[in-house]
């Protein structure tokens, strides 16, 4: 059965992912924590045996060589994240979302990339003659 929850350590999340189980997901977050294995192995009431088969099927689902290239691949594939770093993504998306509603925002004139002369009749022409025109810039 495939991890459906996250495991939070204290400063490691463990998303579920790559086919790994609650177990091995566990087992995931607190290697990469630091924690020997006996006393992980406590935790989930297995013994050495059982722990190393849990081993094993993390470095295979991993693709790993051996556990620092666990911890690795668990970090490059998405499974696990830090604490630290989501923390860090909350509090600057929050900052993002304030700032954006709460800039003035102003209105801009379209601009074009050459002036247009026009013109314009000022005068109502006289009988016969030509009409009065003066140029103006837009």
């Amino acid at each position: 059965m495939n991890a459906c929850v996250q495991i939070h350590g204290d400063e490691v999340i463990g998303y579920p992912g790559q086919n790994l189980t609650d177990s091995e997901l566990f087992v995931l977050v607190k290697t990469a924590e630091g924690f020997p294995t006996p006393v992980i192995a406590q935790e989930l009431h297995i013994d050495d045996v059982g722990m190393r088969l849990v081993e094993r099927n993390i470095l295979s689902k991993l693709g790993a060589k051996n556990k620092a290239h666990m911890i690795t691949r668990g970090f490059t594939l998405g499974v696990l994240v830090p604490q630290a770093l989501c923390l860090m993504l909350c509090v600057i998306s929050v900052l993002e979302v304030d700032t954006d509603f709460t800039r003035q925002r102003s209105q801009r004139r379209s601009r074009t990339l050459s002036e247009h002369s026009r013109t314009v009749r000022t005068s109502v022409a006289s009988a016969g003659g030509p009409p009065s025109r003066h140029l103006a810039h837009a």
